[in-house]
């Protein structure tokens, strides 16, 4: 009698589209919670740590870190996906989820390894986030055991509430807190990550839109921070294709999700709020012709900004795959971004314009998402000059393309 052998069988490995389905889904699935703790989360004028944790529960937090760091692999696509849908049952939940998600991925690709993994924790779910552009707040001196660090208030500390470490620019300084100066006579600017235990918040967001992103001014107190916790360009890093992004593609992604879910919630609510109503000499809304003019339009925009951006992401990953990751990736993701905010003010005017009374109430779902959007699109990544920088590099494509061709 022969013996059946059991054969192991293949492994088959999930699709984008279905680990796409998987995340969204799990993110949709925490909506009602999302819902029951708004009023809570405007009271605070925060994300509340509730929201937060169901996220880290959830796995949210890591699904975007290679499988080897715990996490599931998940690509940019599918991220913004997430983001999409957190922020498209809450913008300022969008926000803060998306700058805790893209932030960390910042500091993986800026931090040592070492330091890295601290920071994720013994469950990966560790969150780095905070502002670090334009002018730096604070000093570093070096001294034994890393550098001293201290800092004026810094604006726009969105989720750091929740963060297990802040990112600040410092100016690096001599021993007589002079400003050390580069080969090129600029200030040599350093970038740390520090501990929450040392930093202070002022608790003084109080916002006309997001108004639940902790987005307040915090400080650095002075300590010091030892060398780990500064950016390094060399030594031990960790790998995978989310870190061979360079930071930029990371640190965009989140406004990508949050315009598109603000986008997509307010074409939900126009149509849900045009629906067999008669508004003036209109008898029904949903059938007289210039309403479905410009709902045609603005959804056309939506569909095509979406699009774009996922594209652009797409591109960024796969190019990072091959190892052919490249500035040109970077300048179409700015592009797709401005061209989304830029779209998106018009669908949310026009969407707020057809929704008629739906827009009145103080704390209904269209005036949130309006105030929301209005604060979204006056970020400085999504400037209308966003265009003017990256149209340069663009025109030049198209004129390598065309000499290439003739």
């Amino acid at each position: 009698m022969t013996t059946p052998t059991i054969e192991a069988a293949a492994v088959r490995t999930e699709t984008q589209a279905e680990k796409t389905a998987k995340w969204v889904g799990i993110a949709r699935s925490l909506a009602p919670l999302i819902e029951s703790e708004l009023p809570q989360a405007r009271k605070e004028a925060n994300t509340t740590a509730k929201i937060v944790q169901a996220w880290k529960d959830a796995g949210l937090y890591k699904a975007q870190l290679p499988v080897e760091l715990g996490g599931d692999g998940a690509d940019n696509v599918t991220m913004i996906n997430v983001m999409e849908e957190v922020s498209r049952q809450d913008a300022s939940s969008g926000w803060t989820f998306g700058v805790n998600t893209s932030g960390t991925i910042i500091a993986g690709v800026l931090l040592g390894k070492e330091a890295y993994l601290e920071l994720l924790g013994p469950n990966g779910d560790g969150i780095a986030c905070g502002f670090a552009n334009g002018m730096p707040p604070g000093t570093a001196k070096k001294v034994e055991g890393g550098y001293l660090v201290r800092t004026d208030p810094m604006p726009f500390g969105s989720g750091t509430l929740h963060a297990t470490r802040v990112i600040t620019l410092l100016n690096l300084v001599d021993d007589n807190d002079e400003k050390v100066i580069d080969e090129d006579g600029n200030p040599v600017v350093l970038t740390a990550y520090v501990d929450v235990k040392d930093v202070e918040w002022l608790h003084n967001w109080n916002a006309s839109g997001l108004e639940s992103t902790g987005s307040g001014h915090y400080r650095i107190k002075e300590h010091v921070l030892e060398d780990k916790w500064f950016a390094t360009s060399t030594g031990d890093k960790v790998t995978g294709t989310i870190f061979a992004q360079e930071f930029w593609t990371p640190g965009i992604i989140a406004h990508v999700g949050v315009a598109l879910g603000i986008a997509k919630r307010v074409i939900e609510e126009v149509a849900k709020a045009t629906a067999r109503k008669r508004r003036g000499a209109v008898p029904v809304v949903d059938e007289y012709p210039l309403f479905l003019y410009e709902f045609a339009r603005i959804e056309a925009e939506y569909q095509s900004a979406r699009a774009f951006c996922l594209k652009a992401y797409q591109d960024a990953w796969n190019a990072a795959e091959a190892g052919t990751f490249c500035q040109f990736n970077i300048t179409r993701i700015d592009q797709a971004n401005a061209y989304l905010h830029r779209l998106l003010d018009d669908i949310v005017s026009t969407a707020a314009l057809w929704a008629g009374s739906a827009v009145i109430p103080k704390d209904g779902v269209v005036a949130r998402f309006v105030a929301d959007a209005r604060l979204v699109m006056n970020h400085l990544v999504a400037d209308p000059q966003q265009l003017v920088k990256v149209a340069p590099a663009i025109l030049e494509r198209w004129r390598d393309d065309s000499a290439a061709k003739s």
